[in-house]
């Protein structure tokens, strides 16, 4: 366990990690000023979170979709629920975000077996069915909380979600061969740099 701990905080995976973290912020609270059907917004951030869980494995994953999770709670459907679902709204948006980057960094692994190519485009659809897939949970968990909120129909609502949904997926799909080049780039050059550092250490 210790030896699993000491593999994962390395400087690279250290510098790789705060470089997605920021990203993940900045795209995140960009992402909050572009309206979306429904109140939501759009989860541009969901991009740095899939490359992290591709390139560190789940536990990077886990902990940028839960930094993401902490920021949709200032989100302004987020808030307006908050006034009827306090605690509903809170587990419900940490555990959508933080699923969103434990389940594709899993399935990536799984599938990078076969044909990382494959796995990057498995990993980016699967971004935002669950990060949707739990927040719709959480919807039918407090769904009077949302009529007296948003002041709709509840599947009226859940249409509205559905389409930015189907916008995020899209985005993400076309984006997948970019994030497969992405996590290529990084892997090589962050490996070369490992390789050379190696073979001087031999020399000496």
């Amino acid at each position: 366990m210790e030896k699993a701990k000491k593999s994962f905080f390395t400087a690279k995976n250290i510098a790789i990690l705060a470089v997605l973290l920021a990203l993940v912020v900045v795209l995140q609270v960009f992402g909050l000023a572009i309206p979306m059907p429904g109140g939501t917004s759009m989860s541009f951030v969901l991009v740095p979170i899939i490359v992290g869980g591709m390139l560190l494995g789940p536990v990077a994953g886990t902990f940028l979709g839960c930094v993401f999770g902490i920021i949709t709670i200032f989100d302004p459907l987020a808030m307006l629920l908050m006034n009827y679902a306090p605690a509903t709204t809170i587990i419900t948006v940490v555990l959508k975000g933080t699923l969103a980057g434990l389940v594709p960094s899993l399935l990536f692994g799984l599938v990078s077996k076969k044909n990382r190519y494959a796995a990057s485009f498995v990993a980016a659809a699967s971004a935002p069915i669950v990060n949707t897939g739990v927040f719709f949970i959480g919807c039918l968990c407090m769904q009077n909380a949302i009529v007296q909120s948003v002041g709709t129909g509840f599947w009226v609502f859940i249409g509205l979600i559905m389409i930015n949904f189907a916008i995020e997926l899209a985005v993400n799909i076309v984006l997948a061969p970019a994030i497969y080049t992405i996590d290529n780039v990084i892997e090589k050059r962050f490996s070369g740099k490992s390789k050379a550092k190696t073979k001087v250490q031999e020399e000496i």
